[in-house]
């Protein structure tokens, strides 16, 4: 049925609805903060706890969110009320859709900031590799990115595109111009016709650039890295820790930064698998796609940092570098190996494939809100009106990474590169507009899962659940109603008391005590 905002339109296909939910749930979580985050997590020990917690929690609140959506029929907030109407409850319950929702909206004001930076790296690694083709040819093809170039001034791009918020501020318009180009079309006309391009486009690039790392990148130690689990604690050659599974299980911050990564990641918490639930045909086998989503997240992600690691470590650059891993260590990377050139622009194509897959489900989860209170089905006037918002936050945010020292030494400090929102709270200390952003929807992430696994495990009732989700076995929905209902909700509660009071206030108040 085609459509553009009210019920009854839905994806075309299941196949449609499977590359939708992968698009939103593939992203830059996979390729920018996946590989980062393991690598500063010591690897292995974080893929571990990871694949664990997108089983015995992602997964669950995954099926939840798509049978609520389905269930509902209406934006997630809607869908919400609706249900709890419909079970005798408080409309309340929304909150959770709520949550979801502004959390979505926050993450798009600085995802599409940072998607700009690699629609940036992909004009500057392609400007460069289309003058080393004119200057030699087919051996152009050949060179490493930025050829001719040292390593420091290749280290310096970055710098030199946080230095010049005008450039930042342009990919960033670029970005969401595009984004809203494609929700603003509608389910079928815009975001399933964009995916369905974009995802296997994107498939394709990631097998290329695995093979291209396991043919050219240390692939043993690589794979080892990222795969391999020890009991303790090692370190590397490169000073990077690798967290071993009893300091993981002692400390808790590798539990943590595993839980947080699976809800960004899939997307949970943030109402985008409830909003294109809500499309989802009454005859598609919901659990089944539910693991599929799950599935192909988790292996975008491990198969991501396959074919980063071996590429780092093969140019002896530290796998533990943070946000700007991709950013700055592997372009250094690309630039030093045989055909980095290319190979850099496919990267940064698939990144920006990825980024844009998932701006779409993050602007659509408010776009077919507003949708709905407006009774409208004008949705260029709803996508536009919030992707200006989104755009403004987003400017202020690209203002935020200035850096307060120019290139040349000058001072640059301003109100928005040094204003910290919430500095004097030891959680969001030292961090200014963009980095609190990012924080906060750490937070409130987890805690619309919480409220959602709660809502669907004891609000919900059995025959409503059994009946919305439609599983084959009575005996995997008992396993799927006692995830729900008790490890869910447990697990988040310790992972967010942990990152919020036990990590920020006990610990440093019990290590000042010893």
């Amino acid at each position: 049925m085609q459509g553009t905002a009210g019920e009854g339109v839905t994806w075309s296909s299941r196949a449609a609805f499977i590359l939708a939910a992968i698009g939103s749930a593939v992203g830059l979580g996979n390729l920018w903060r996946f590989p980062y985050v393991a690598g500063e997590s010591g690897g292995g020990a974080f893929v571990l706890f990871y694949v664990i917690c997108v089983l015995l929690i992602g997964l669950p609140i995954l099926i939840a969110e798509l049978f609520i959506g389905r269930r509902g029929g209406l934006s997630a907030v809607g869908s919400v009320v609706k249900i709890a109407k419909a079970e005798g409850r408080s409309p309340l319950w929304s909150i959770q859709s709520w949550l979801g929702m502004i959390g979505a909206f926050i993450i798009l004001t600085f995802y599409s900031v940072i998607a700009g930076w690699v629609l940036a790296y992909v004009v500057m690694i392609g400007g460069d590799l289309i003058g080393a083709v004119a200057s030699d040819g087919l051996g152009g093809l050949t060179a490493g990115a930025f050829a001719g170039q040292t390593d420091e001034q290749v280290r310096a791009k970055l710098v030199e595109l946080l230095n010049n918020p005008t450039r930042m501020i342009i990919y960033h318009a670029l970005f969401m111009a595009l984004t809203v180009a494609i929700v603003a079309r509608g389910v079928q006309g815009g975001i399933e016709a964009a995916v369905t391009i974009l995802m296997p486009t994107f498939f394709v690039l990631l097998v290329v650039l695995l093979v291209y790392a396991v043919v050219t990148g240390d692939r043993a130690q690589g794979f080892d890295f990222l795969l391999g689990v020890r009991l303790g604690n090692t370190e590397l050659a490169d000073g990077t820790v690798r967290s071993g599974l009893l300091s993981g299980i002692q400390d808790g911050s590798v539990i943590s930064a595993a839980l947080g990564q699976a809800f960004f990641s899939i997307g949970l918490g943030s109402s985008l698998m409830a909003t294109y639930g809500a499309y989802m045909r009454a005859d598609q086998d919901l659990p089944r796609s539910a693991r599929l989503i799950a599935i192909a997240d988790t292996g975008v992600g491990i198969i991501a940092g396959l074919a980063i690691f071996p590429i780092v470590f093969a140019m002896g650059l530290a796998a533990g570098a943070g946000p700007t891993l991709m950013f700055q260590t592997l372009p250094l990377a690309f630039h030093g190996m045989p055909g980095g050139g290319v190979f850099g622009v496919l990267f940064f194509l698939l990144a920006f494939f990825a980024a844009i897959t998932s701006s779409i489900a993050l602007l659509e989860t408010s776009t077919k809100w507003v949708d709905e209170q407006s009774k409208s089905d004008n949705r260029w006037k709803s996508a536009g009106v919030i992707a200006i918002v989104v755009f403004g936050i987003g400017v202020l945010n690209a203002l935020s990474q200035v850096p307060t020292t120019g290139i040349d030494g000058a001072d640059q400090s301003s109100f928005w590169n040094t204003w910290q929102p919430a500095g004097h709270v030891p959680i969001f200390e030292g961090m200014v507009l963009l980095d609190f952003l990012s924080a906060t929807t750490d937070i409130i992430l987890p805690l619309s899962g919480l409220v959602a696994s709660v809502f669907a495990g004891w609000i919900v009732s059995t025959s409503t659940a059994r009946e919305a989700i439609g599983f084959k076995s009575e005996v995997w929905f008992a396993r799927w109603r006692f995830l729900i209902r008790w490890v869910c909700p447990a697990g988040i509660f310790l992972v967010v008391f942990y990152a919020t009071i036990w990590a920020p206030y006990i610990l440093p108040a019990l290590a000042g005590n010893g």
